[in-house]
This record gives structure tokens, sequence and C-alpha cells, in this order.
């Protein structure tokens, strides 16, 4: 090597070049310094000097710690040997000498015989499948694709690349009028969803949905239903603004809206269920929410071997969504679901312990230990005979071993009187809503499930129609029904829900009060079941276990008759009722 072209080390630091040919030192070990290096000479940069007035990037021995990117192209990777230039931009080079502005970015380099530089060329290029045309303008109108150096290489010459390019467009048909510019395209799934935080934001700081359009339709959707469900103006206004919030916040427009995503509304104070009804309405709503039932079902049998918990599950798909083909079975209640497992796992569990991996290594005898060793033998029996009948007809056990066993029955609990003091609490007209629900319950026995269906029109000119009965309604019932509707009216004036008992989450909608709430509302220590059955009981003892009066009356079967006639005679009745 010559002594004009190598590069001498620092005498001082021995580590960065002399800073000019004979001065023997770096600008950092200038005497008196450091020294501030002086601009390149050739690119003018005043970073990464290296020797000789040129920065590192220049000099020909010159050592860049990081990849640079292409001067033509951009596309980052590429090395010094080629000064700079990726192997597509050198032969780009060759192929086209005339060095002018192009007529789509701007910038001076080398152009096609069209005025376009390489990477205005091949963005256009890329976009022509899509666009179904090779347009310059369009095609560079929102940015550019940028991407690594020498990693896109096609096999063949350049007239057959040529060729394909072509035979491509030709096939595509121009878009019309009404059809969109761009195609659909392949988007990546998210690799997780971030946890976003609010709670520092109020509504009117959130972004506005890009698709105003779109918002403004969603909003009309909800100004119809909360005319037709009579929401007062402080729901639709809420409803809408939660819609906006998700909108805006949704930023994948060609994927729906999942029922998880809805949860940022509570922080808020925002409802998330009237949301989440306009946004189903509208199409827009993927409904993700996890299902309780399956993962109370999954943490029972955690434990249990896994050929035992893959047989249970196909036991608990088919009661929970029934059998469409021979032989049918239609789905059970959840209620249904959790009893025969909650009867059926103690057993299940202890045969798992002895070492039992499947359902199909289970005996009569099995079944007929388990059964005699259980506290509650026909419990148990009901739940294991659900389980391996449902198996046995799906052919996922052999044989099953409870057919034709006898099980026995549950011990019928004898309905008892309640206190007659408890039951005028109850009947106290301060709340109209639990005075007129145990006034039904008390005078009429109507039971739980009755009282939840009742709508409007089922009370009229002093009678109630339910069950196909005509009841006419005691004195005391009409009252408290009477005042429950003047409070109804007063409260929610404008409700469209036809049902007669109404609460707060269901007065917006058209769906009944559920189970809990009537529970919640008669209190602690009285049932709406357990009035039922001091009415029923008492009618009984008045008519002396006339079967025939108490099904006219509320009813019931014979056989749900013979539960009260059996225990009219009773002597703890008699002297309750004397």
């Amino acid at each position: 090597m010559s002594r004009t072209t190598e590069v001498s080390l620092c005498r001082v630091c021995r580590r960065r070049p002399e800073a000019f040919l004979g001065t023997r030192c770096c600008f950092s070990c200038w005497p008196g310094g450091p020294v501030t290096p002086p601009p390149c000479l050739k690119c003018g940069s005043d970073q990464d000097y290296w020797a000789g007035g040129k920065c590192a990037r220049c000099h020909l021995y010159g050592v860049v710690s990081t990849a640079q990117t292409c001067p033509d192209c951009l596309a980052h990777g590429t090395i010094k040997k080629l000064k700079w230039l990726c192997h597509a931009c050198v032969g780009w080079r060759a192929g086209h000498p005339t060095v002018a502005a192009c007529r789509t970015c701007g910038n001076t380099l080398h152009v096609a015989e069209d005025g376009s530089c390489r990477l205005c060329h091949h963005q256009a290029r890329l976009l022509a499948p899509l666009l179904g045309r090779f347009d310059l303008i369009e095609a560079n109108r929102h940015g550019q694709q940028l991407f690594l150096a020498d990693l896109k290489h096609r096999k063949g010459s350049r007239s057959q690349r040529q060729r394909e390019v072509t035979s491509t467009l030709d096939e595509l048909d121009p878009p019309g009028a009404d059809q969109p510019l761009l195609l659909d395209v392949w988007t990546d799934t998210p690799l997780f969803q971030p946890q976003r935080d609010y709670a520092d934001l109020r509504q009117k700081d959130m972004p506005w949905p890009a698709d105003t359009v779109l918002l403004h339709r969603v909003w009309a959707m909800v100004d119809a239903r909360a005319e037709r469900l009579g929401w007062c103006g402080a729901v639709k206004q809420r409803t809408r603004g939660g819609v906006r919030i998700i909108l805006g916040l949704h930023e994948d427009r060609d994927a729906p809206i999942r029922y998880s995503s809805l949860d940022v509304l509570s922080e808020f104070g925002l409802t998330v269920k009237h949301v989440a009804d306009v946004l189903d309405e509208a199409g827009l709503l993927l409904n993700d929410k996890e299902n309780t039932q399956k993962v109370w079902f999954e943490r029972k049998i955690l434990g249990l071997p896994e050929t035992m918990t893959n047989e249970l599950r196909v036991w608990f798909d088919i009661m929970t969504q029934g059998r469409p083909r021979p032989p049918r079975r239609r789905p059970r209640k959840d209620t249904t679901v959790r009893l025969h497992l909650t009867w059926a796992l103690p057993v299940l569990n202890e045969w798992a312990a002895r070492g039992c991996d499947s359902l199909r290594e289970i005996a009569r005898q099995d079944v007929t230990a388990a059964l005699t060793a259980s506290d509650h033998p026909s419990r148990t029996g009901q739940g294991l005979r659900s389980i391996f009948s449902i198996l046995k007809q799906d052919h996922v056990v052999f044989v099953d071993p409870t057919a034709r066993m006898l099980l026995g029955y549950h011990a019928p609990r004898e309905p008892l009187p309640v206190e007659a003091s408890a039951i005028k609490a109850l009947l106290d007209p301060s709340d109209p809503a639990r005075a007129a629900v145990a006034a039904l319950a008390a005078f009429h026995a109507l039971a739980t499930g009755q009282i939840r269906s009742l709508q409007l029109v089922d009370v009229r000119a002093g009678r109630l129609l339910i069950d196909d009965r005509c009841i006419p309604l005691a004195d005391p019932v009409r009252q408290r029904i009477a005042a429950y509707l003047d409070y109804r009216n007063t409260r929610w004036p404008t409700t469209a829900n036809p049902h007669l008992f109404v609460n707060q989450r269901s007065v917006f909608g058209l769906e009944q009060v559920s189970h809990r709430w009537i529970k919640l509302l008669l209190g602690p220590g009285v049932s709406c079941r357990s009035i039922r059955e001091d009415r029923i009981l008492a009618e009984a003892m008045a008519s002396r276990g006339d079967s025939r009066r108490l099904h006219d009356m509320f009813g019931l079967s014979v056989n749900a008759t013979q539960r009260y006639t059996n225990v009219v005679d009773h002597p703890s009745l008699e002297k309750a009722s004397g």
C-alpha cells in the first residue's frame, strides 16, 4: 500500500486515523484540543469524520459501524463496496444515464424515458396489479413503500419480466365508476392488543372516527332505537357518545368490532349494553364474550385425566347445544347441566384417584358401589345416568352401566306455612313494586316465572289472564297493582317495555326482569316460592284436600296437588291452623 492511500493511526490514542496526512494525530488528540473536525469535502457531512478531509462514508478506507441507505432508492442495508448503492440502482444508473429532476418526487436522480426515478418507477410497478394500470402519479400519491436492499431477485431476462407484467395488466379490467380504486389487500393480524389507560382522559378528548359517514349512519340507528324503545334524552346522548368513542378507537375499518373492546366505555361511565345492541344491529359487532358456563365447566373438570375430560366435553356440548341428528336431543338449561355435573363429580374424582383414565373402564359394579357409599344415591345416580346415557348414544362408551338400574327418587320436600307477619311486611304499600309482587304470590299463588312474564295487557278489567286462565283479582291485589302502575308511569313514562314489572336495567329494552331482581326485592328469609306454597297449602286445608279445586284455582297437575293434599292432616298443621 502506497503512502498516498494508506491510513495511519493517531500516534496518541492509536484508535482513530490521523486527521490529515502527516499530522500524526487525530482531531480529538490535537494539541490544545480537542478540535471540531471540518465538514466532509465530498458530501458536506459534519458527522463521522475519518481522515483526509472526508467522512467515513466517503473515504475509501473509512469504517462505518452501521448499515447505510442507498442514496437513489433509500433501500436500507447497502455497503461501501458499491459506493453505498444497491445492486438494482447500479444497474438502473447503467441503463438510464440521464440525470434530471424526477417528475413525480422532484429529486435530481437518474431518470427513465418517462421522467421517473427508480423508486417512483418501482412503486408504480408494485401497485400496477391493484390499480389495473401503470400510473406514476396515482401510485406515488400517498407515499412510497421502502424495502431492504438486494433482497428482491427475479429469475429470467428483462424482456421476460416485462412480458409477465404486461400479461398481468392485460388480464385486469379497469375499475368502474362504482368500483373502489384499491382492492382488498392482505392485512397483518396484530400480535397482541395493547392495554390503554384512559383514566386521565375525558370523553371529549377521545379521537373522532375517520369515517364520519359510518358514524352518522350509526347515530341515526341510535335515534331510531331511542324513539322505538322510549329512551330519555340522557340515555340517547350517552349511547351516541359511546358509539363515537368505539368507532374512533377502531383502527381497522375492514375488521369487525369485538365485544371485548367495549370494556373501555366503563371508564367513562357509559353503558356497554346499549352500545353493543346498536353496533350489533348495524352488523359491526363480533360477539367474543367469554362463555361463563364453559369456564365453570372447565374449572370443575380440572385435575381429571385427559381422556375422561374429553369424554365429559362431549357430554357438555350435547347438553348445552343439543343433538340435531338422531337420536335427537334438545339442549338443557344451564341449571340442569350444573346440577348433573355437581352430583356426579365426587364419584368421577374418586374413580380418577383410583387410576381410572376413561369412563369406558367403568363397570356396573363400580356404579353400584358408588351409589351405596353416597349420601344422596338418587342425585348421584341421576348425574351418572345423564353422563353415561348421552355418551352411549354418541358411541363414546361401549356400555351404559346405569341402564335399567333403579336409582330411586329425590326425597320430596313437604310444603310448610310461612309466618303471617312476614307476608304482611311485604304487602306494605311504601314499596309499590315489592307490594305488587308479594300480593300476586300471596293471593293468587303465582310462581316467579309467571310474575316475570306478565305483560301490561294481561291485567285488564280487574282480571288476570295467564296460562289460558282468567283469574279475578282480589281487591288488595288490584289496589297494589294500580299503585305500582302509577309509580311506573311516573318514573318511566316513555318506556316501551311491554312487561308489567320493569327495573332500571330492563326499562330501556324489551326483556323481562330477572329472577335475582325478584329475589332481592322480597329480601332474605321469604321467597316467592315459599309464599306460593303457603297460599296453596292454605287453600288445601280450607277445602279439606279437594284436588279438583286446587287444579282449577292454581293450574296444578294431579301429582302436584297430591303434594299438598298429603299433608293436610298433619298434626303440626292442624295445631298451627287452630
